[in-house]
């Protein structure tokens, strides 16, 4: 009886969904032409905000970060701009600013969005921008977000991409940042695929590196070892954080949610990978 409580209390239990895209409506078109084009068929295409939203709040979903990103220098203010207004009217979402380092008035875009606005953090999608973890561009943007302890969000990963086609992919290239910055809280989607275990490895060494679950977790065309993500979240309860990737996505996010419930973790570090951890992720510090 009290292991059917406890399955009642986490099912009941409310989420934060920390990997959500959501853009302007005429650059979301676009996106999703290109998925388009490289033969995703992602079923949401088509939804409007309004139903991207309730269905995340049918997840049980109560908070999720909004996430954006620049594909190409002086366009991240625009969209920030929008980011500001949409989380403004819809506090379900939780501002991530995106960030270009060849924008101009770096400095100044980065005081705006993270003293200004308060936005929590930053998004880079490096294959999307094209330049690695390591480029030395984005050393500006490290200590502005290490300084006031706001996470920084990096796809450093390869996945879903194919390796070759993008060179400046791979969490090799994540280890000079950890190392020079290590108060920066890093936060590494997709368990870091398609190098998942080397990532996992990186996680002793350094305290304020994060991974969340986003298409990865529910993804019928990965096989992940469900043992292993047991023990590995178990071993590291507070340094896990469930994401989607809604709605740029082939399968249901409900099916990551199923997955996650499903692999057997104790109560405590189901909720720090629901809820808790995202959290304290976007706590800042006294600046």
């Amino acid at each position: 009886m009290n292991d059917l409580n406890e399955r009642i209390d986490v099912m009941d239990h409310k989420i934060w969904d920390c990997h959500v895209h959501l853009f302007p409506n005429r650059l979301f078109k676009a996106i999703f032409r290109w998925f388009d084009a490289h033969n995703w068929i992602i079923p949401y295409n088509s939804w409007s905000y309004r139903e991207l939203q309730n269905y995340l709040e049918s997840l049980g979903v109560e908070r999720a970060f909004l996430l954006t990103y620049a594909h190409k220098a002086d366009i991240s203010m625009t969209l920030n701009q929008w980011v500001r207004d949409f989380c403004r009217d819809n506090p379900m979402f939780i501002p991530f600013a995106c960030i270009h380092p060849d924008d101009h008035h770096l400095e100044r875009n980065i005081e705006t969005v993270l003293d200004e606005w308060d936005f929590v953090g930053f998004k880079l999608q490096l294959a999307v921008q094209g330049f690695s973890a390591a480029d030395p561009r984005l050393k500006p943007i490290y200590h502005a977000a290490e300084k006031r302890g706001k996470p920084v969000i990096i796809h450093t990963g390869t996945a879903p991409y194919q390796a070759k086609d993008y060179p400046l992919l791979g969490i090799d290239y994540l280890l000079p940042v950890l190392k020079e910055f290590p108060e920066l809280k890093v936060l590494v989607p997709h368990f870091g695929l398609f190098e998942m275990e080397k990532t996992f490895a990186l996680l002793a060494d350094f305290p304020n590196l994060y991974l969340d679950t986003s298409w990865a977790m529910g993804n019928p065309t990965q096989h992940l070892d469900q043992g292993r993500l047991q023990e590995i979240m178990q071993l590291y309860p507070q340094r896990f954080l469930y994401g989607s990737d809604f709605p740029i996505m082939e399968h249901d996010p409900k099916n990551a949610i199923d997955e996650l419930m499903n692999l057997g973790l104790s109560h405590p570090v189901l909720g720090n990978v629901l809820k808790d951890n995202a959290m304290r992720l976007i706590k800042t510090v006294d600046k």
